[in-house]
């Protein structure tokens, strides 16, 4: 997840201890979070959608189904965007129309490309929980860190990963807000920023709880974001020059583009969002009995 100079300063000295390498661990959840919505649907305004009604549908069985008016609510889009969608997805037998709302079909619950996502999303959670326990944030994972068998999730796994996929869409809400609805636009600069420290989020000095200073960046190259998000080159070349226009990025020579520090250090506010959100995720997991 990322940040935009859209949102408000924040005092530096009232940025949670843990801010940045919780972000720079946590943005790596996001961008396979993302990766996993384009598997589930070719388009991830579908994907969002789907996966919006699955999880409420999962969380409260009982509940009516939820309307277009609501989901539009919930994801920070337009309603006649997701009207757009979700007829896509009936025509496509994704959902049903049920009691004047809207449900994913029991038997599609149960598919394979369902179990899919689920497991995906549940190992995608438990990395991100280690990654969390590695910059010393949270204990070390027991339980959890068991390999998932073949077949359905168990209660517990089931609970991570609806829980994670909670995670996944509140953080694609907020990167939305964060880039005034651009969710594309906020995408390629949350890859860029990624990339550009991603030497460091792997290895030891990723529980450094600063800002990474530009000595330490690397920059990343327009094609190679087009890959890892697999977004149209243009489209991402589209969204990079206006992130270097207006002073988000910057090229390096021809090696690329960079997410200056000083970017990142007046994003402050939307990055302490991003970091409750997760520490919500963590509390989520404890309350389900997993040991972190």
């Amino acid at each position: 997840m990322s940040v935009s100079r859209t949102g408000a300063q924040a005092d530096p000295s009232r940025v949670p201890h843990d801010v940045y390498p919780v972000l720079r661990v946590s943005t790596e959840f996001f961008l396979r979070g993302f990766d996993l919505l384009c598997r589930l649907h070719d388009d991830v305004i579908s994907g969002l959608v789907f996966t919006t009604i699955w999880q409420g549908q999962t969380l409260a069985p009982g509940r009516r189904p939820v309307r277009v008016r609501e989901l539009s609510r919930k994801l920070a889009l337009p309603y006649e965007t997701v009207r757009r969608h979700v007829r896509l997805l009936e025509v496509a037998g994704y959902c049903v129309v049920d009691q004047g709302g809207l449900a994913i079909p029991a038997a599609l619950q149960r598919s394979r490309r369902i179990t899919s996502f689920l497991r995906g999303i549940h190992g995608n959670a438990v990395r991100v929980l280690g990654d969390l326990a590695r910059i010393g944030v949270t204990k070390v994972l027991a339980d959890a860190q068991r390999p998932l068998q073949s077949g359905r999730l168990t209660k517990q796994q089931l609970a991570i990963a609806t829980a994670a996929t909670g995670l996944l869409l509140a953080g694609m809400k907020a990167l939305q807000e964060f880039f005034d609805g651009d969710l594309m636009k906020g995408l390629v600069f949350t890859a860029v920023w990624t990339a550009n420290v991603k030497h460091v989020t792997n290895s030891a000095p990723a529980a450094s709880r600063t800002v990474l200073e530009d000595s330490q960046r690397l920059p990343i190259s327009i094609l190679a974001i087009s890959q890892s998000l697999r977004l149209p080159y243009e489209t991402v070349r589209r969204h990079v020059d206006t992130l270097v226009k207006e002073g988000q990025c910057v090229r390096v020579g021809r090696q690329g583009v960079m997410a200056p520090a000083t970017v990142l250090r007046d994003m402050a506010a939307n990055a302490t969002t991003s970091y409750r959100l997760v520490m919500a995720f963590v509390v989520e997991m404890r309350a389900a009995g997993v040991k972190v």
